[in-house]
């Protein structure tokens, strides 16, 4: 069974700043999961790096039934000084090292960890994705489009992307954007082309179907 979550939270924060720290933490948790969708984790679906301020929690690993949580200790203060980058940097450093501790603890391989690392870092920590990595053609096969996704540490925007038969950009556009959390749709988009002028969007994560009907050209 493969891993189907990892996710970075802060376990308490004294003050307001819980939430703004845990709602900086979703892009870097994605984009390291992303490249780690096929790992095989014995059973394992989801493990969760937690972090705060308490020195004799760090490193304790729990465990439940397909479930794993490490604790690690950083200083809130210091995090809320930085800048973005040095938060990604500090995300994902968080990320890795709570992954590798429980890795070892399992007797997972760690080479696919080693290297999702590695990936953040050759993307410069900017997780930015067409969905699905491909493109649709309109009706008249005359253009190609697909969704782009923006995911940082303090916004998720997603635009349509139009292409010619050639595969040069066209034209982009913006259809939402949200908070960091709001960034999970784009694992329930799907879209079509209703004629050569018009796509349609669905978000099928909802009870209540979200749509975008949407005027290309």
């Amino acid at each position: 069974m493969n891993l189907s979550e990892i996710s970075l939270r802060a376990k308490f924060v004294q003050g307001e700043n819980f939430k703004e720290f845990n709602e900086e933490c979703w892009s870097i948790a994605e984009m390291y999961w992303s490249f780690l969708r096929e790992y095989n984790t014995d059973g394992v679906r989801k493990c969760v790096i937690s972090v705060g301020d308490d020195p004799s929690e760090v490193d304790k690993i729990t465990s439940y039934q397909g479930f794993r949580e490490v604790y690690k200790q950083i200083n809130f203060d210091q995090y809320f000084e930085m800048s973005a980058c040095e938060k990604k940097f500090l995300q994902l450093d968080l990320i890795h090292s709570g992954m590798t501790n429980i890795a070892e603890l399992e007797k997972w391989d760690t080479e696919p960890i080693l290297k999702a690392y590695k990936y953040c870092l050759d993307n410069d920590l900017n997780y930015k994705f067409f969905i699905n990595s491909k493109y649709k053609i309109s009706p008249n096969r005359q253009w190609k489009l697909g969704l782009w996704c923006e995911w940082e540490i303090n916004c998720f925007r997603l635009f349509w992307v139009l292409f010619d038969k050639a595969s040069r950009e066209i034209n982009r556009d913006l259809i939402t954007e949200d908070e960091p959390s709001g960034g999970e749709i784009v694992y329930y988009l799907d879209y079509k082309w209703d004629d050569n002028n018009y796509i349609t969007i669905r978000n099928k994560s909802r009870q209540n179907m979200e749509m975008w009907k949407i005027k290309i050209l």
